[in-house]
């Protein structure tokens, strides 16, 4: 059965990027090491060797994101960043002229839900994991209990005001303490378990 993670860079204060949808210095852990960290041929960073070791994403099979992010960094041209399929959760499958910008790109856009979506993942993934990208889809999918791991790469950074990790959908959560910590170059990188 998949394991399903939901992850992304955060602020010390929850965000996950600014009102305006830019990163600033929570990304700045990206380029703070001298090991080369390859998602794809457009996305090298150069991290400290205990977050290339932490983000060695052998066993991910897929993602999952919300068609907010996807039109944000354009569907990373048709290149998923981990694993090998990408999984859109949208109301509107209206991408026919990106499909044609990007033909055969592995992305399936799911009009039906986070349910739907996460179905599809898992049965792509099997054995392996599926990584939500938090926001607005990852908290939806917290609140209906299809997570087991909230991944939190923690910036020693304060953004005051912004998109939060889980969005707007989920209730008070009282976690664990992390199954896993991990001290990078500018970043900290955490693991709780959200179901047993």
């Amino acid at each position: 059965m998949a394991t399903v993670i939901v992850q992304a860079v955060a602020s010390l204060d929850g965000f996950i990027a600014r009102p305006d949808d830019s990163v600033g210095p929570i990304f700045d852990w990206y380029e703070a090491g001298d090991v080369e960290l390859r998602f794809n041929p457009e996305h090298v960073f150069h991290v400290s060797q205990a977050s290339a070791d932490y983000l060695d994403h052998g066993d991910v099979r897929c993602q999952v994101i919300g068609r907010h992010l996807f039109d944000h960094v354009d569907g990373w041209n048709g290149r998923p960043i981990v694993g090998d399929h990408v999984f859109v959760v949208t109301h509107h499958d209206d991408v026919d002229e990106w499909r044609e910008r990007f033909p055969g790109a592995p992305y399936t856009f799911c009009t039906d839900g986070v349910e739907d979506a996460m179905r599809r993942a898992t049965e792509h993934a099997g054995d392996g994991s599926v990584v939500v990208s938090a926001g607005e889809v990852a908290g939806q999918i917290v609140a209906a209990g299809l997570a087991d791991v909230l991944a939190i790469d923690l910036a020693p950074v304060f953004l005051g005001q912004g998109k939060k990790f889980l969005g707007s959908s989920t209730e008070e959560i009282v976690l664990e303490d992390p199954h896993v910590v991990i001290q990078g170059e500018r970043v900290l990188h955490l693991r709780y378990a959200l179901r047993g």
